[in-house]
């Protein structure tokens, strides 16, 4: 296989240093599978495959929009996937990413605090301790720790909804820059 292909092949896996190295090289086979396809049945030469695949920043992306948008879960790892998709896709990516994700941890984050805090007010009001750094408070209202229990389980559970909510607001954002900025890489070589 010629240098420029392989050098192509080379900043694709680049790109997609944040997927786990199994799908890294999974990913890397295909498109030069379908190098050498295009190469032998198509009788195509090395710069004509490359125009075809396109820029590899755009590919790569197309690539890794569509692993982030696969599952619904939120991970360390899929956070530090959206966090190179954000660094790939440019302007648009720049403010709406970074504001959805970080807000998504966040208020998930806060869900799981605010029981345990609610919680923790609660134990040192029967143990005869008073906490002072946890409060739950409504604006001039202060409820006594034995209400503020369940409240902060209401809030808790409205706080990690939510984050799923930003969560997956970030994923379909993902899936509709994906799809615009390039689709995968048998949708490409097929037209």
């Amino acid at each position: 296989m010629e240098k420029i292909m392989n050098d192509y092949l080379e900043k694709i896996d680049k790109y997609l240093k944040p997927m786990p190295a199994s799908d890294r090289v999974d990913i890397v086979k295909e498109i030069k599978s379908e190098m050498l396809e295009l190469e032998m049945k198509q009788q195509l030469s090395p710069e004509q495959i490359l125009e075809k695949l396109g820029n590899p920043k755009t590919l790569a992306t197309a690539y890794l929009g569509d692993s982030i948008s696969k599952t619904q879960t939120f991970s360390l790892r899929r956070f530090a996937i959206v966090t190179a998709f954000y660094s790939l896709t440019g302007i648009s990516g720049m403010f709406v990413l970074p504001f959805t994700s970080i807000l998504a941890a966040a208020l998930m984050f806060s869900g799981i605090i605010a029981p345990l805090a609610g919680l923790i007010n609660l134990i040192g009001c029967l143990l005869g301790f008073e906490i002072p750094w946890v409060v739950f408070q409504f604006g001039p209202y202060t409820p006594g720790p034995i209400a503020a229990f369940p409240l902060s389980i209401i809030v808790g559970i409205l706080l990690f909804l939510g984050g799923k909510g930003c969560w997956k607001l970030t994923l379909k954002y993902i899936k509709t820059v994906s799809t615009l900025k390039g689709r995968t890489l048998h949708q490409d070589t097929e037209e």
